[in-house]
């Protein structure tokens, strides 16, 4: 057990402005207008794009926008793997009467492959490719089976075959969206054999099961359809009906987050438009592998040069918010200047978001945002009078606006000994008491606390935990404002050191909104 204080009695000393956390918003260049981006990898080091024309490769390694071979004059959506080393499209394939076919492009060697399809073609559509998994090896899309019904299909390089992951009903058809970093859960949506109503599916592997829906009216088989996956495959986001209508009475359509555990949980949606004459939707197009950041756009569907539908972020805990205020908001100035027009990706960590949009000169450009770790640790414990060296730990998001925790602890330590958290904006690793200290001042501190710990004797059982996101959202401390990096130590008594005390390693973590 770890005991708790109370944040109220906190002392404080005197106030400093933040320092800014390192979010990074980047315009990544008009040399070729009219960008559109498709997809950003897993890793966040490459992102796939296209004008009306041609598609194109930008990496960390080559930051300029690459035309990727085979792909002038096709209108098609593309998905980037291995950090750029595999891009997957729908392509003419001139060895199939140049019926659209689903292929995967190698940049070892400059070179599409065209993949097996099921059965059949529809008109001149024999395949379509929908995503790619992490390393490039597993490609998931829609096959025909007749002219009429389609099927999802699961194609994996080791073998080069093209797997049939069916529909629920034999008469139906299945689409896939995404899939998996591994390739083994892909996610889409069936079609109720009845109804025709599109309802949000999973695969693992070739097992298919339905999620369900968000309308109360329907819970089973009402629409949904799903659109992200968690590179581990645990958590999935789409896009539900609700049984609620908009104030011009269409449809209101919110994003789901599912995973085995809670089932379909509604993130809601942006602001309404009163007067908007269509379905509200709310479309996620990527989710964090630890299922807590969902980004996407929302709103009416609109035609036309300039047609905005609002870019969102969910993170668990906080709600739904417009994505580029909660960036301003985190510190990245420059993007309240930008027209957000569409959100297109995320890395796996949820660091890097990608998309496009109008910069200040409103000049068609994409744009790139790296956000800061959520917490990292920095600098060197000390080792106290049993050998032992305390370490320091979190758990949670620092948040101005979650209902959920931000712990910070430390471990190894003491049992039954006083300590306390200090916490500034500033660095440091100068020595101090015989270690080091981790927190430049001007500095806070928490009052004490015990580290409990076994009861009698002397050992390592000690531990220290203390909940930040109450102080954070009822401080008027502009130390503790959204965008500031905190750094953090423990500090507690240590009667056997010489110097009496004893230190943890540094904690910094970004305050969120």
């Amino acid at each position: 057990m770890h005991s708790r204080i109370s944040l109220a009695a906190a002392v404080l000393v005197a106030a400093t402005l933040p320092l800014q956390a390192q979010i990074t918003f980047t315009g990544l260049g008009t040399a070729v207008p009219n960008l559109r981006v498709e997809d950003v990898s897993s890793d966040g080091s490459a992102i796939v794009a296209a004008d009306f024309n041609q598609a194109y490769l930008w990496t960390s390694a080559n930051p300029t926008w690459t035309p990727i071979p085979g792909t002038n004059g096709v209108y098609s959506s593309y998905d980037v793997a291995n950090g750029g080393a595999f891009v997957c499209a729908t392509l003419p394939d001139p060895a199939n009467s140049n019926f659209d076919t689903a292929a995967r492009w190698d940049a070892s060697t400059g070179t599409w492959t065209f993949l097996p399809g099921l059965v059949t073609a529809s008109g001149t559509s024999y395949s379509s490719a929908y995503d790619i998994s992490a390393n490039g090896s597993v490609v998931v899309g829609l096959g025909w089976i007749t002219p009429q019904r389609a099927h999802a299909f699961r194609w994996d390089a080791s073998t080069g075959q093209t797997t049939d992951l069916g529909a629920i009903a034999s008469i139906s058809s299945s689409r896939p969206n995404a899939v998996s970093a591994d390739g083994s859960v892909a996610v889409g949506w069936d079609e109720d054999d009845v109804t025709g109503t599109w309802r949000a599916a999973r695969w693992v592997g070739t097992n298919e099961s339905l999620l369900g829906s968000l309308d109360p009216n329907d819970p089973i088989n009402g629409w949904s359809e799903c659109y992200a996956v968690s590179s581990n495959g645990q958590f999935i986001a789409g896009e539900s009906g609700t049984g609620l209508s908009t104030p011009s009475f269409w449809p209101e359509q919110h994003g789901f987050r599912w995973d085995a555990a809670n089932g379909l949980i509604d993130i809601g949606t942006t602001p309404v438009d009163p007067f908007g004459w269509g379905t509200h939707s709310t479309i996620p197009t990527a989710i964090s592998d630890d299922g807590r950041t969902i980004v996407g756009f929302a709103g009416v569907a609109a035609f036309g040069p300039g047609a905005i539908r609002p870019s969102f972020i969910w993170r668990e805990g906080s709600g739904l918010s417009e994505l580029q205020p909660w960036v301003v908001a985190m510190g990245a100035s420059a993007a309240a200047n930008w027209i957000f027009e569409y959100t297109a990706g995320m890395s796996a960590d949820g660091r890097v978001i990608v998309g496009h949009g109008y910069n200040a000169s409103f000049q068609s450009e994409v744009w790139r945002i790296e956000l800061p770790p959520i917490a990292s640790t920095y600098c060197t414990g000390k080792s106290n009078s049993l050998g032992c060296v305390p370490s320091i730990n979190s758990s949670g998001v620092a948040s101005a606006s979650s209902v959920l925790p931000f712990n910070v602890g430390a471990t190894n330590v003491l049992n039954n000994k006083s300590g306390l958290l200090y916490f500034g904006t500033a660095p440091l690793n100068a020595p101090f008491q015989g270690g080091l200290k981790c927190v430049a001042e001007p500095s806070r501190r928490t009052t004490p606390q015990n580290s409990l710990g076994a009861p009698s004797g002397n050992s390592c059982t000690g531990a220290y935990s203390i909940e930040l996101n109450a102080l954070i959202q009822s401080s008027f401390d502009p130390m503790l404002s959204v965008g500031a990096t905190i750094r953090a130590q423990y500090w507690m008594r240590d009667p056997a050191s010489p110097s009496t005390t004893g230190l943890t390693n540094g904690l910094a973590f970004t305050i969120f909104p």
